[in-house]
């Protein structure tokens, strides 16, 4: 395979009416992963799959790997000649298109041409109507409304401003009245909405427990390796999903499913009894 440059224009209704599934790495997946595996072996049903999907056991190849990471179990670097390996693993020699979010990755676009084997979409999360992450931080009508406080991934983020956001697709498309915030907290937020502008219906949502502390951090990986062993450095705190970030995160959700509406799409959560309880709950439909 080889790098193919590609933009969201290229992706726009390209599974119209596929059902798709948002692979999360939540304990949860236990319940119903061999019920979609058995269902994939002869049935269309779009994988979106996050971060280090290979490392779980029994998790599908995914027909699109979708990065938006800034550390932790994610900081692998596109522009890294140590990390080459690695994302060769993540698109499957090349057979899996790579949607990385290049305001948190730094990496240029060069040395993506230069590493990567596979199509690569790079997408902006931060700059809303091509404004610099400081002059969307100042024009917030109140605290916190863009940023809970300013930051920048890396210093010269802004200088890729120019293209609509993830999020303003996903408005444009749904037409919908506003737009999705642009937090990192969790990637499946990057994954629904990439399911929703390619026309992907139903969307169901799988292993997105986002609670790293009452039923476990991760499902279970592969060789029974634990999570602490494969990510040495990652301890989640406490505060998780309390506070600020948990209003952030419920406000995006909410705007994804009232967007999935105005659209018809129906978007499912397969884990029940989540705390956000925002996403209809129910059982994958074969």
């Amino acid at each position: 395979m080889a790098f193919e440059l590609l933009t969201i224009s290229d992706i726009i209704d390209k599974h119209k009416n596929i059902p798709a599934i948002i692979e999360g790495h939540g304990p949860s997946i236990v319940n119903t992963r061999y019920q979609i595996n058995d269902y994939l072996k002869n049935n269309e049903l779009i994988v979106f799959g996050c971060n280090e999907w290979w490392a779980f056991k029994d998790h599908p190849d995914p027909d699109y790997w979708v990065r938006c990471s800034v550390g932790a179990n994610g900081g692998n670097l596109v522009e890294n000649k140590h990390d080459i390996e690695w994302f060769k693993k993540g698109s499957n020699n090349g057979k899996i298109p790579l949607f990385n979010c290049d305001v948190t990755d730094k990496s240029s676009l060069d040395s993506a041409k230069e590493n990567l084997i596979c199509p690569y979409l790079p997408y902006d999360i931060r700059h809303l109507g091509g404004k610099s992450c400081l002059e969307n931080y100042n024009a917030s009508s109140s605290a916190g409304e863009y940023l809970h406080r300013y930051f920048t991934f890396f210093p010269d983020c802004c200088n890729r401003k120019g293209r609509l956001t993830l999020q303003e697709e996903l408005q444009n498309y749904t037409n919908y009245h506003t737009h999705v915030g642009v937090n990192t907290f969790t990637v499946t937020t990057q994954m629904i909405m990439f399911a929703m502008i390619m026309g992907c219906n139903p969307i169901y949502i799988h292993g997105m427990e986002l609670d790293y502390f009452n039923n476990g951090v991760y499902a279970e990986l592969n060789d029974n390796e634990t999570w602490q062993h494969r990510w040495p450095g990652f301890t989640p705190g406490p505060g998780t999903w309390k506070g600020w970030r948990k209003d952030y995160i419920v406000k995006d959700f909410n705007i994804i499913n009232e967007s999935a509406k105005n659209i018809a799409t129906k978007i499912i959560n397969l884990t029940k009894d989540t705390w956000y309880s925002i996403f209809e709950e129910g059982n994958f439909n074969e």
